[in-house]
């Protein structure tokens, strides 16, 4: 069998984009750009990248197992109008995206935490949907498919004062994905779209990016290295591991960081230098 290679060229790493990103700049034209949350196995987006070839596509994925599988399904077509990055959608629509350039956002199937404890995870938030609102052109749309009818009455409930005119409609199975091929095997044959469309602009606050510190330490000693777990404001920081060649004088500390809905494994370097001992992101 013949081995099936994938192509990494779709895929973005966001730490090197500006921010707000030059989109037309990272595909070479002005045409317009729709945003995919949540790309699964990348059937759909693959499916929207050859229908559509005149519109730039930008796909945002957590999971690296769902990035690979994005990037098998566009092998298959080898589309040059589609960008993935792994990344939480938050930040991503904070920092990558300049207002009122975003023409379609598409999610299908987001996870609907249904359990009333979890909600504090559902993304379509009215903070999150300003934010949308902000983004989008004038006009623009959010297009919202659930099999979970109470998670669109939720989202529903979160629609005031975020500029959007809301149309719902029950559907029958349309978009021919993996999730939605298994619920109709299951005897589903009733599905949810919600599409809002933007009436009315809305004004955010931006979010200042904090400047990065670096930080060197006299003295350092492995042995006797401890950080204290931090827990503040809806910020968490736990220090998982330690570690430390003796060769090269390197240490590597991993850190899990939650800050209000954004989880990151991070991982900071402690070298020694002429200076002391120096403490960056690796």
């Amino acid at each position: 069998m013949k081995p099936f290679y994938i192509s990494l060229k779709p895929f973005l790493d966001y730490r090197q984009l500006l921010h707000p990103t030059a989109w037309e700049k990272i595909f070479g034209n002005q045409n317009p750009l729709e945003v995919e949350i949540g790309p699964g196995n990348g059937e759909y987006l693959a499916r929207l990248a050859q229908d559509h070839p005149d519109t730039n596509f930008v796909a945002l994925e957590e999971y690296c197992d769902r990035i690979s599988k994005t990037l098998r399904k566009l092998s298959r077509v080898q589309p040059d109008n589609v960008r993935v990055l792994r990344m939480d959608v938050r930040p991503a629509f904070q920092y990558l995206f300049a207002p009122q350039t975003i023409r379609t956002i598409h999610c299908l199937y987001p996870p609907p935490w249904p359990k009333k404890s979890d909600t504090k995870h559902r993304l379509f938030t009215v903070d999150f949907l300003r934010l949308v609102n902000n983004r989008l052109l004038d006009g623009g749309t959010l297009k919202i498919v659930s099999d979970h009818y109470p998670f669109i009455l939720w989202i529903q409930e979160q629609l005031t004062g975020t500029g959007f005119e809301v149309q719902f409609n029950r559907i029958a199975a349309a978009y021919d994905t993996k999730f939605e091929r298994k619920w109709v095997q299951e005897g589903q044959s009733e599905f949810f779209q919600l599409l809002l469309t933007k009436r009315k602009a809305i004004d955010i606050v931006e979010k200042k990016e904090g400047v990065l510190k670096h930080y060197t330490l006299n003295h350092f000693n492995p042995q006797r290295f401890h950080l204290e777990e931090y827990s503040q404001q809806g910020i968490a920081v736990v220090f998982k591991d330690l570690l430390y060649d003796q060769s090269r004088q390197v240490a590597l500390v991993h850190v899990l960081v939650n800050d209000e809905h954004v989880f990151q494994n991070i991982r900071i370097v402690i070298s020694q230098t002429t200076q002391g001992w120096r403490l960056n992101l690796a």
